[in-house]
């Protein structure tokens, strides 16, 4: 593993060691809570989508009986996946040699075989935890994590003011692309603010601006900061390690997640979720967000993911060389919060207590006029 001081830039060999990437993938994507996805996306019985948790296929389904579930995508006969694009099912059957499974995970049929030659209850595919929250759905494999309401305990009361489970997802314009960064790079990327004023000057820093960015709370569970916009209330921004950013900018919520393809490639989505069911009637903020994260049309001021891209993958560049990690500064607090869950997740460090604003001392300031 590489050294790491939550309080100092992580090493370049964070972001290009591969035996530090297989440890992340096991301690992390396969050990924890990961994003996958929103509950408008399997509305119905027999809706499902599919999911990686660190190489892993999973798919993630509504059961005839309302429940959301999640399952190994992989047939337990010779490890085939049995789904890719989702469709409205009750069963799953291997495209191999037609194993055949409820929305339970149980094996119901074996082709060729006497009904005793094969232990059906031996070969069920394997359940993970599953569980929502505001709408947001996160997968575990590992059954013995805390529950997502005492993980986010701290973040609830931000959730509930911004009534953020009333949201509808808009999930036929997410966007995802492959950057040739590190995950880490590019989720530590979306959740601080001070990278504003130099990397967007035109296009996220005349309406969200680096000098009005605050800490709000956090913990090595999840934060939120916030900052001022012009002509529209404060802006907050949950992260929620290890995959997860969202922007709450008025009756908008929109999000980034990210996916590792490997140690220096990165799958990053967009999406979001808004009051009305018409996105375009969003804020100014979210109508900037969206309409760069789903392309829908010409927008009014620069496309900025290309810079946060450009950005992260310049960041990659670093990897090869060596570099003394510097301090972080109070306003990349948040930073730090992700720090103390890369420890705590690969070292088995103790994290520490909720932090709140007051303990950073930066203030809420006005944006300028």
């Amino acid at each position: 593993m590489y050294p790491l001081d939550p309080t100092k830039a992580l090493p370049a060999e964070a972001y290009r060691s591969e035996s530090a990437f297989d440890h992340e993938v096991r301690r992390i994507w396969r050990g924890g809570w990961v994003f996958v996805g929103t509950v408008d996306q399997i509305p119905n019985p027999g809706d499902y989508v599919t999911t990686f948790l660190g190489g892993h296929s999973v798919t993630v389904l509504r059961a005839q009986d309302g429940e959301v579930r999640a399952l190994s995508n992989l047939c337990a006969h010779r490890g085939t996946p049995l789904v890719d694009d989702p469709v409205i099912t009750k069963r799953f059957q291997c495209p191999y040699h037609a194993w055949t499974y409820r929305d339970d995970g149980e094996l119901i049929a074996v082709p060729f075989t006497q009904r005793d030659e094969i232990d059906r209850s031996a070969h069920c595919l394997p359940r993970y935890r599953c569980e929502e929250w505001h709408g947001l759905l996160f997968v575990s494999m590992n059954l013995d994590v805390p529950t997502l309401a005492e993980r986010f305990a701290h973040l609830e009361p931000i959730a509930q003011e911004h009534r953020l489970g009333e949201l509808h997802h808009w999930t036929s314009q997410r966007s995802s692309e492959e950057w040739a960064a590190n995950w880490k790079l590019v989720v530590t990327n979306a959740m601080e603010s001070y990278h504003l004023f130099h990397v967007h000057p035109e296009t996220l820093e005349p309406y969200t601006p680096t000098s009005t960015a605050y800490y709000v709370v956090g913990s090595a569970d999840g934060t939120a900061t916030g900052g001022a916009q012009k002509g529209d209330d404060d802006y907050v921004l949950l992260s929620l390690p290890p995959n997860f950013v969202g922007v709450i900018s008025g009756d908008s919520f929109l999000y980034q997640f990210v996916e590792p393809l490997a140690v220096d490639r990165t799958r990053t989505t967009s999406g979001g979720a808004f009051r009305q069911r018409d996105p375009e009637k969003a804020s100014r903020l979210a109508g900037l967000l969206t309409k760069a994260s789903s392309r829908l049309s010409e927008s009014l001021v620069p496309d900025f993911l290309p810079e946060d891209k450009w950005i992260c993958e310049r960041g990659q560049l670093a990897a090869s060389g060596e570099y003394e990690p510097g301090p972080l500064v109070p306003m990349e607090q948040v930073v730090v919060d992700f720090h103390h869950y890369l420890d705590r997740q690969l070292n088995g460090a103790a994290a520490p207590p909720v932090t709140t604003s007051a303990d950073v001392g930066i203030a809420r300031r006005e944006v300028a006029s």
